[in-house]
């Protein structure tokens, strides 16, 4: 995945209202309504800061590890487990979040998801969303990406493309 020059700020400010509006417009308006809902709301994501903005940025499939907690634990053979495993109805334990083109991190559902698993209360969607430049040490843990595409969502079952005739 090469790395692009680093977002503005009204680049990154259109970027995030953008994500805002759409989870909004698809009625997630809180932490419980946007909780495991990752792959849907990236991988339209992605293709509406495309369309909309034209913003690069790659669905990223990994985990979150905090000093205390990692979030969706992954590892390379919970993925083979993955792909050789015959029912596709299991839900998938992992985290997917978009890596825009320089790096940074846009992630719409993980602190969702620590809002009701430490309850931490029912944030409305705009608290929930998450950037995270490039630059930006994260003091409290960082992300851990194992996969990038939407190859591996679709080839488990996680996610269909369904095209129009």
């Amino acid at each position: 995945m090469p790395l692009k020059r680093k977002l503005s700020k009204k680049q990154v400010q259109k970027i995030l209202q953008v994500c805002v509006d759409y989870i909004y417009s698809i009625e997630f308006n809180n932490s419980s309504d946007l909780a495991g809902k990752c792959i849907p709301v990236y991988m339209a994501l992605q293709s509406l800061l495309c369309k909309v903005l034209s913003v690069e940025s790659y669905i990223t499939i990994g985990d979150r590890v905090w000093s205390d907690y990692i979030y969706c634990e992954m590892s390379y053979d919970y993925i083979i487990r993955e792909l050789e495993k015959t029912n596709i109805n299991d839900a998938l334990k992992a985290h997917v979040w978009l890596t825009l083109r320089d790096g940074s991190v846009l992630d719409c559902t993980g602190e969702a998801y620590m809002d009701l698993l430490f309850k931490r209360g029912n944030h409305p969607t705009h608290e929930c969303v998450a950037y995270f430049p490039p630059d930006k040490n994260l003091s409290d843990g960082f992300y851990r990406p194992y996969l990038v595409g939407s190859a591996f969502l679709t080839h488990i079952g996680a996610y269909a493309v369904i095209q129009k005739k």
